[in-house]
């Protein structure tokens, strides 16, 4: 999409998702030569470990502006081994010192980042925000997602990495519980694929459960009845706002971020993603259409109301102009 728009795209080869010295230390120097050649006056970093290299390498380049957005605390990571976590936590730290200005996407985590350790007046709260979307209507939708299942059948979707933070696991467990025309259907690709795929052959679920890949997803939501989001951690998950634009009853896990979004009960229900809690809501929302309408249709006059893209640009700008004129 940024080629699209004509703005210059640069591959940084090294770059890998999980910790690797050398390739770290060789996307470093990366990250340096490109900010040294292009001298950027605002240099804006985003996760955990893209952020740290690039705050390190912008501090050590002489930018006068960086900003650090975090998408959720990596060290809240509740998979991770502790010890882990305390290095995670010590890196968040510093990146956010390295950067002149962080952002932080959900309520729950602008008010940790503000309490750690020498952040007061260096932590802004900037939520996501999304554009209208031009969505496929639902018959047309289910013919593209996948034909094979019955027009007929519920369907519960999904869209995310195939991801430990994800917790689909959970999700496929849970459809043990459900009645037969429930289908659910995950739109991502991710390393837990085999996993996956393996808990759902043991648990019989071939015919129900369907990990369809990696699609640009948003487009196709109607095609859902019920949107499913099982999380263990998220910053402010912009699908939960295309579920919203698109009218859809939602259940997620009641964590940050996702409590910024929804209002259990009213814009749709935030449960502890446990099987049995799973399992209970969404048959409530199955038997009860009436219910799923209201939900979906709270939400969608929440997103529109307070989840614009126009305000998050807006607020980003504004950021970035406060610390140009604290550098001067």
């Amino acid at each position: 999409k940024l080629i699209q728009q004509e703005i210059p795209v640069i591959k940084i080869k090294n770059f890998l998702r999980n910790m690797s010295i050398l390739s770290d230390f060789l996307a470093f120097f990366e990250v340096w030569r490109i900010i040294i050649k292009t001298k950027p006056d605002v240099l804006h970093v985003t996760s955990s470990k893209a952020g740290g290299i690039g705050a390190l390498a912008g501090r050590l380049s002489g930018v006068k502006n960086i900003v650090f957005t975090s998408h959720g605390l990596t060290f809240d990571e509740v998979w991770r081994p502790s010890w882990q976590r305390v290095l995670i936590y010590a890196g968040t730290w510093l990146t956010m010192r390295l950067a002149h200005q962080s952002i932080m996407i959900s309520t729950e985590t602008y008010e940790r980042a503000h309490q750690m350790p020498s952040m007061a007046g260096r932590v802004k709260l900037i939520w996501n925000g999304v554009a209208d979307i031009d969505f496929v209507d639902k018959s047309e939708a289910r013919k593209k997602l996948a034909s094979y299942v019955s027009n007929r059948a519920f369907w519960i979707g999904g869209i995310g990495e195939l991801h430990p933070n994800k917790n689909w696991s959970v999700a496929i467990k849970t459809m043990a519980s459900l009645p037969n025309h429930v289908h659910l259907l995950i739109i991502g690709e991710g390393e837990e694929r085999q996993y996956l795929e393996t808990l759902i052959k043991k648990l019989n679920l071939s015919n129900r459960v369907h990990l369809l890949g990696y699609i640009d997803g948003a487009t196709y939501l109607k095609a859902y009845d019920v949107y499913l989001l099982p999380s263990l951690k998220e910053g402010l998950p912009y699908v939960l706002l295309e579920a919203g634009l698109a009218g859809l009853p939602v259940i997620a896990s009641d964590i940050p971020g996702n409590q910024d979004i929804i209002e259990s009960g009213q814009s749709g229900f935030l449960v502890k993603p446990t099987i049995d809690l799973l399992a209970t809501t969404l048959q409530m929302l199955i038997r009860d259409e009436g219910m799923r309408r209201q939900l979906g249709n709270n939400l969608q006059v929440k997103v529109k109301s307070s989840f614009f893209v126009d305000q998050m640009v807006t607020d980003t700008i504004a950021c970035y102009e406060s610390n140009m004129l604290e550098a001067v």
